[in-house]
């Protein structure tokens, strides 16, 4: 009878499970078993006397080699980790693998390969990310009191059936955006980009009800550019509007302020200063940078624009602002 040449841990362990009441039982012979269950009789005796000693065949499992920093020394180290590097030492506050490394032989004695410690690292939770910037203007304080002031006002707006709008603009060039590829080991690949570019401004934002609607301008966004589109949201939004905006000095121009006051279904809400994660259009933005225009190498405004469009179709058809605001059936921000 034709059998598999090797055998899985979970299939050994069947076929010893299976053949262990038979052990006990002096009617079959070693031979028997021997032959009946694909093994060599010397087996049969080696499954025959680890039964007698002890009185069952069920795998054990080896607890392999002793952890060289016990657990008390494993949290210490966790907690040093989370605090960040020391800038004195470290003033890009990065952790390595070489640099945990470190703290872990001058610390504790104990010195890992530094590939090893990639390894621990990801067992105890660390993963190898990318920092997210904030502002060191920024004030935390600042930030809380508007949450907790306007994230009330602005879901009571939408229960009453107003469209909130998360709005900025950004900038694009014929500069691309580096995106990684893959490529043969040790021949990094080229691309080759004017060193000279035009650029291209869109002033967008992602509404309460999944929409996106943007303008793209050549040049900077100026304030005529925020009142016509402000004016674009008007006659695409039936509703009153809120839109939210940051505090740049074209938002709370006096020719946009008297533009709000001439529209009752228009009111400005302004985030914090120095707060762009905040606005969820930022994400868009991200979106179509490195998913859409990266490792693009233009050759004049009108490829960019053409592209910009096609961006545009595929933030729309992705559904993408609605998954950036998670909207479903409430308002979330």
């Amino acid at each position: 009878m034709w059998q598999p040449s090797c055998l899985t841990r979970q299939q050994l362990e069947e076929r010893r499970l299976a053949i262990q009441p038979l052990l006990l039982d002096a009617s079959h012979t070693t031979a028997t078993l021997a032959e009946d269950f694909g093994v060599k009789p010397i087996t049969i005796r080696v499954w025959r006397q680890r039964l007698r000693a002890r009185g069952s065949l069920v795998a054990t499992i080896a607890p392999g080699r002793p952890t060289r920093l016990n657990d008390t020394q494993v949290a210490e180290l966790l907690d040093t980790l989370q605090l960040g590097p020391d800038l004195q030492w470290f003033p890009d506050g990065r952790w390595t693998a070489v640099r945990v490394r470190e703290v872990i032989g001058q610390q504790y004695g104990v010195w890992y390969d530094h590939h090893w410690v990639g390894k621990l690292l990801h067992r105890w939770g660390f993963s190898w990310q990318k920092p997210e910037k904030r502002a060191q203007e920024q004030d935390p304080e600042r930030i809380e009191a508007w949450l907790e002031a306007e994230l009330p006002v602005l879901e009571q707006k939408f229960d009453a059936g107003e469209t909130i709008v998360w709005a900025d603009e950004v900038g694009f060039s014929m500069k691309p955006t580096v995106a990684k590829t893959w490529a043969t080991r040790g021949e990094t690949p080229l691309i080759f980009a004017k060193t000279s570019w035009t650029k291209l401004s869109t002033i967008g934002g992602i509404t309460s009800s999944g929409q996106f609607l943007q303008h793209t301008h050549q040049g900077s966004i100026k304030t005529p550019q925020v009142i016509a589109y402000l004016t674009h949201l008007l006659r695409h939004i039936p509703t009153p509007v809120t839109v939210i905006l940051d505090n740049a000095s074209i938002h709370k121009a006096k020719a946009v302020q008297e533009f709000v006051q001439e529209n009752d279904r228009l009111s400005i809400v302004y985030l914090p200063p120095y707060s762009p994660e905040l606005n969820p259009v930022e994400l868009v933005w991200a979106y179509v940078k490195q998913h859409v225009l990266a490792n693009l190498c233009l050759e004049n405004a009108q490829q960019l624009k053409a592209h910009l469009c096609s961006a545009w179709l595929k933030v729309r058809s992705h559904q993408l602002p609605a998954k950036l605001l998670g909207i479903n059936k409430e308002f979330q921000t």
